[in-house]
């Protein structure tokens, strides 16, 4: 059993597949809870914990996660917890829960740094710089990514530090400081690890199409087209599009597109909220299976305790049993009735909702200024569209009757000037963001940044332009 645990630790150092090892990993787990050590037992539901990682089972994989931290010695290699950890907080990062992920981000640095682990502590300020980097805590990542980079220079691990210099650039991108961003990247190009090859170039893509280097940014996100995770072709694919529309080529512009369609709509298949209720899940489990074990018990004193008993005793709890399991399913069954019909009740408002929504959407899609609009748009890239102030007022009257009191109540959250309004009315009408930019002769950082800053207005916190965007459809 001691060589399988190896074989299997070999196989992940390695970075080889061992999604496949499952039943190899739970036998592991199963004889290491009878036999061996607690450090054992601790490894073991670790390595059970990155197949189903690989499997992208994530109930069962931070599962065993916790499982191996109760495990632990705590006399005994801390690192080891470190690095548990560190995996908690993959799990946590995958299923959109940054403060679960950046808690135990900083946890596994912690313990890294207590054992004077340096390289795990380069691991743990990475992965908690790019976890508040991507949940715009910004000041908070660049003090902890440049704390990393500091680390991986002074030792000297050039596939970490240029690894990190990608991420630093990312997050400069992020803050609209180009000339850093630039300079970062060039550092980072030009070593390019493996494993990291896919983020580094995306950022690279990324920063050179929003400085308007157009050729390197059509470089590298043909460089993804071959090495790119299906979430780096995506977006490759929706760059190369936009970079051949501007090129007036329409052909190559129509097969990027069909292509990123098709790897979205792979993406979308699988969403966070199911597998963030298996996570709610497997905290109800533990839970229940506590309290199975602790009924069990009971049961066995209860058993005892009855078995010893004289038969009248006997007869009267058996008497006082079945009457009290009466009444209580009776009010649990009346309960859950009046539960079924306020669910049933929930599920009719909600229909009804979605149906006026899609009436709604449906009346401004017969609409004539609405297909002007659209028309302008799509031929945006040829010639610039000649767009009256009549267009404009007609539009903004249809969306009006459509959608009653729209501007109205986009007034009364903040001061909106002419461009943001005619943004908003864009938007309302599903123009895209880049067709919009090509309207208003914007550049598409501009429209995104205008719709950043409408949600900061309105609701005094920073947001991203997406959001702006479902709470105009929600007008």
């Amino acid at each position: 059993m001691y060589q399988k645990l190896q074989s299997i630790k070999t196989a992940d150092k390695a970075d080889e597949p061992i999604a496949e090892s499952d039943s190899l990993a739970l036998s592991l787990v199963d004889y290491y809870e009878h036999h061996g050590s607690k450090l054992k037992l601790a490894e073991a539901c670790y390595y059970a914990g990155r197949v189903f990682y690989e499997r992208r089972d994530f109930t069962k994989s931070l599962h065993y996660y916790n499982k191996a931290v109760s495990a632990l010695p705590h006399s005994d290699t801390p690192d080891l917890e470190g690095v548990i950890y560190s995996q908690i907080g993959y799990v946590f990062s995958y299923q959109d829960l940054p403060e679960e992920a950046i808690a135990a981000f900083k946890r596994s640095y912690q313990f890294c740094k207590s054992q004077k682990d340096t390289l795990g502590m380069i691991y743990g300020l990475r992965d908690w710089g790019k976890e508040l980097s991507d949940h715009e805590r910004y000041d908070e990542a660049l003090r902890i990514l440049q704390e990393s980079i500091q680390l991986t220079k002074a030792k000297n691990i050039d596939y970490l530090y240029y690894g990190n210099k990608s991420n630093l650039a990312g997050l400069y991108c992020k803050l609209q400081n180009y000339p850093k961003a630039k300079a970062e990247i060039n550092e980072a190009l030009t070593c390019v690890y493996g494993p990291d090859s896919s983020g580094v170039l995306t950022t690279a893509a990324n920063i050179y199409m929003t400085i308007g280097m157009v050729d390197s940014a059509e470089y590298y996100s043909k460089q993804l087209l071959k090495i790119g995770t299906i979430y780096a072709r995506c977006s490759a694919n929706e760059r190369l599009a936009e970079i051949a529309l501007k090129r007036g080529q329409a052909k190559e512009a129509l097969h990027y597109l069909t292509v990123y369609k098709n790897l979205n709509d792979s993406i979308n298949e699988t969403t966070n909220t199911a597998t963030v209720a298996k996570i709610n899940a497997l905290y109800n489990y533990q839970r229940q299976e506590q309290e199975n074990a602790e009924l069990r018990e009971s049961n066995q004193r209860i058993y005892f305790y009855l078995t010893v008993a004289c038969f009248v005793i006997l007869t009267l709890a058996f008497i006082f049993i079945a009457v009290y399991l009466y009444y209580t399913k009776h009010k649990e069954t009346k309960s859950l009735r009046s539960e079924i019909l306020e669910q049933a009740k929930k599920w009719q408002q909600t229909q009804e909702e979605k149906a006026l929504s899609e009436e709604r959407k449906k009346q401004i899609q017969e609409c004539d200024i609405r297909k002007k609009f659209y028309n302008f748009a799509d031929n945006s890239m040829t010639f610039a569209p000649n767009i009256t102030d009549k267009d404009w007022q007609e539009l903004e009257q249809v969306i009006n009757t459509v959608y009653p009191r729209f501007t109205e109540r986009l007034e009364n959250l903040c001061d909106i000037s002419a461009t943001e309004r005619q943004i908003c009315l864009l938007r309302k009408i599903d123009i895209a963001p880049v067709k919009v930019a090509n309207l208003l002769n914007k550049s598409k950082q501009a429209i995104s940044s205008t719709r950043e800053r409408l949600y900061e207005k309105s609701f005094g916190q920073k947001g991203s332009p997406t959001q702006w965007d479902d709470y105009l459809q929600s007008l």
